[in-house]
C-alpha cells in the first residue's frame, strides 16, 4: 500500500512539473511574435506621388500604421481590377467591425501611364475614398525598388503601336497583396484576385495586438 501511495505520488509530481513545463513555454510563445517575418523594406528611401500629388516617402510615411499594399497598373484588363474591388470589399468589412488606422497602399507597375490624375480617376470609378488609401505612382527605379524588397517580377508584353504611333502594352505581374507592419516588415502575402477575408481579417488584428 506504501509502495503504491509513493507511486501515485511520484507520478502526481512528473505530472504537475510537465504541466508547469508546458504552462511556461505556452508563455513564452506568446510574447512572441506570431505572424512570420517574411520581407522588409527597413532601410528603404523612396519618394512617390499619390493621387493627389502629394509626395510620399515610403516606408517612412507610414511608420506605426498597418498597411494593405498592393501592386497594380489601371489599364490592367484583369486581375488589378478584382484586386481593388476585393481590397474596397475588406476596406468596408474592416470599418463594420469598427477596425481602424489601417492604410491601403496601391503601388503601380506602369509609372508612364498611371499618372496621379489617372490613378485618382481609376480609383474613383470604383467608388473608394482616399481616407486612408493612397494610390502611388513615381520613378521606376524607386518602384522597382519597392517590388525588389517582396520578390515581385514584371514585364511588359504584347506592345504595339497604334497608326498614332502610341505605345499600346499590356503587363505580366504577380497577382500578390503584402500586410506590413508598423516597422515595414511584411508579415502576410496574399492573392490579390482571390482573398479570404476572414484570414486577412484576423491577421491584421493580430498586427494590432502586438
Amino acid at each position: 500500500m506504501k509502495k503504491l501511495l509513493k507511486e501515485n505520488k511520484k507520478s502526481t509530481l512528473v505530472i504537475s512539473v510537465i504541466t508547469l513545463i508546458l504552462f511556461v513555454i505556452a508563455g513564452c510563445s506568446g510574447t512572441q511574435d506570431s505572424l512570420p517575418k517574411i520581407y522588409t523594406f527597413d532601410g528603404l528611401h523612396t519618394s512617390f506621388v499619390n493621387q493627389d500629388s502629394e509626395t510620399i516617402v515610403f516606408p517612412t510615411d507610414y511608420k506605426g500604421k498597418v498597411v494593405m499594399m498592393s501592386f497594380i497598373y489601371t489599364h490592367c484588363p484583369d486581375v488589378c481590377p478584382m484586386t481593388i474591388n476585393n481590397l474596397h470589399e475588406l476596406q468596408d468589412s474592416l470599418s463594420l467591425q469598427g477596425i481602424k488606422g489601417v492604410k491601403f497602399v496601391s503601388l503601380t507597375y506602369d509609372p508612364n501611364r498611371d499618372t496621379p490624375s489617372v490613378l485618382k480617376h481609376y480609383a474613383e470609378e470604383r467608388g473608394i475614398k482616399f481616407d486612408d488609401w493612397d494610390f502611388l505612382t513615381g520613378a521606376k527605379a524607386d518602384i522597382d525598388s519597392v517590388l525588389g524588397r517582396v520578390r515581385i517580377i514584371y514585364h511588359m508584353v504584347d506592345s504595339s503601336r497604334t497608326k498614332t504611333g502610341q505605345l499600346v502594352y499590356f503587363i505580366k505581374h504577380a497577382d500578390e497583396c503584402v500586410l506590413v507592419d508598423g516597422q515595414g516588415r511584411v508579415r502576410g502575402v496574399y492573392v490579390g484576385s482571390r482573398m479570404d477575408f476572414a484570414g486577412i481579417i484576423s491577421d491584421i488584428k493580430e498586427l494590432r495586438r502586438e
